[in-house]
């Protein structure tokens, strides 16, 4: 309204004698982005642009390396495209450049080749639109002008004839690339050893036949909450384990702590968070019975993290240990210590897998 009201009285001071340069009523006028997100779900990435009206654009893609550019004509931006620095398994790197014809170019550089489209969303109430960029997995059976992605499918893998499919446990260091997390007094930042211990994990279980791990990631990116969860159920997960550390302003604050989803708002638990709670049990006794490493609460804590929000996939968050306690700082550091809490981690998901019947 407040820039509708400028261009009626710029239009006003002009018929009246009092000119301002055409350009600036046109600048009023100009196509502008003011907002831009993401949104993630399994084999699919979307990104939303919000506009003050639609505008012209292009896509097109291009091999070695695999990459899309989206080019935006005669527009003026409000929000800073260079914020797009997230990365998940579709899209690797995103950079925004003003050409001399002042057209805005945005580049996707991709991870994998990927089916594209882009489109200018109305809102028939009225409001502003929005222009959709989509990438869709080319390993993906969704049909790239769906709405929606296709359901999960069922895993086809198997230990041998007639057995069961192996376990699939799904680990997530937290944080990652931009977001380091807790850093301790000592510099060791919370996603380096998260990633560290979850590698160790993932050793220790795929060592084990009929069990598979998968990690959220494997390297040093970041990666959204709701990425994490679909990467959880695109796997489909026997269990997730998020692994982080903890930090407090009281510095002796020390030991590991298991989080599961807090249902305090639901008159009914749901089911796969009572195997959560079994699943954080199993975790607690293991940390409890490994010599090097303590507890700092001996009961399962309930909190609404994202990440537990997988809710048919039993889901604990694990706090590993205080960064801000200098002395678990220094055990974080050593491979001793990470080979540990490795083992212990190891053995919970086993003792839960054992006593729920799923090997």
């Amino acid at each position: 309204m407040l820039e509708r009201r400028f261009v009626l009285k710029a239009m006003a001071l002009s018929m009246t004698g009092l000119l301002l340069p055409v350009s600036m009523v046109h600048a009023a006028m100009k196509p502008r982005i003011t907002d831009v997100r993401f949104s993630t779900t399994p084999n699919r990435t979307r990104i939303i642009f919000s506009l003050n009206q639609e505008i012209k654009h292009s896509l097109a893609s291009m091999k070695n390396p695999d990459r899309v550019i989206l080019d935006m004509r005669d527009i003026d931006m409000s929000a800073d495209l260079n914020l797009l620095t997230f990365s998940d398994p579709i899209v690797r790197k995103v950079r925004t450049d003003t050409l001399n014809n002042g057209t805005v170019r945005t580049i996707f550089e991709l991870n994998e080749e990927a089916r594209t489209r882009s489109f200018i969303l109305k809102d028939t109430n009225g409001g502003r639109p929005r222009l959709v960029v989509e990438f869709v997995s080319s390993e993906s059976n969704d049909d790239a002008n769906a709405s929606e992605p296709a359901p999960r499918a069922q895993s086809t893998a198997v230990r041998g004839k007639n057995k069961k499919k192996d376990i699939v446990i799904v680990l997530d260091p937290g944080h990652g690339g931009i977001d380091p997390g807790a850093i301790g007094a000592g510099g060791v930042r919370e996603k380096d050893v998260a990633l560290a211990v979850a590698r160790r994990v993932a050793r220790e279980i795929n060592a084990t036949p009929g069990y598979k791990a998968f990690l959220t990631r494997n390297e040093d990116r970041f990666i959204g909450l709701s990425r994490r969860c679909a990467i959880a159920r695109n796997h489909n997960a026997d269990l997730f384990i998020s692994l982080h550390a903890d930090a407090f302003h009281i510095p002796s604050a020390r030991g590991a702590s298991v989080y599961c989803l807090s249902e305090r708002d639901r008159p009914t638990p749901v089911p796969a968070n009572r195997r959560s709670l079994m699943l954080g049990n199993t975790l607690l006794s293991a940390i409890a019975n490994t010599p090097s490493l303590s507890l700092h609460f001996k009961t399962i804590k309930q909190a609404r993290f994202a990440v537990l929000k997988t809710r048919e996939i039993p889901s604990v968050l694990v706090e590993m240990a205080f960064l801000s306690n200098r002395q678990e700082e220094m055990l974080l550091r050593k491979n001793s210590h990470q080979a540990s809490l490795a083992k212990a981690l190891t053995q919970g998901a086993k003792n839960f897998v054992q006593q729920t019947g799923l090997a």
